[in-house]
């Protein structure tokens, strides 16, 4: 699966091309989270990130996919 011309590999465990969710919040106090989730086994990563321009977001999917690409 690609999300943000970043690859997230299928899951490890079940082989299931995942899902990429990015829930932005607006708000000073929370982050923003962006997730990735295996609908079959339910095996997930996520990260929170900044809401300060669009390098937040594409630091944090390609944080997200380094950690989910090496299990």
């Amino acid at each position: 699966m690609t999300f943000n011309d970043v690859e997230f590999k299928a899951c490890l465990r079940c082989g299931v091309e995942p899902v990429a969710e990015d829930v932005r919040v607006r708000s000073l106090t929370e982050p923003n989270v962006m997730s990735v989730t295996c609908p079959a086994c339910g095996m997930s990563d996520r990260i929170a990130w900044g809401s300060v321009g669009q390098a937040s977001l594409e630091h944090a999917v390609a944080t997200l996919s380094s950690s989910w690409n090496r299990r």
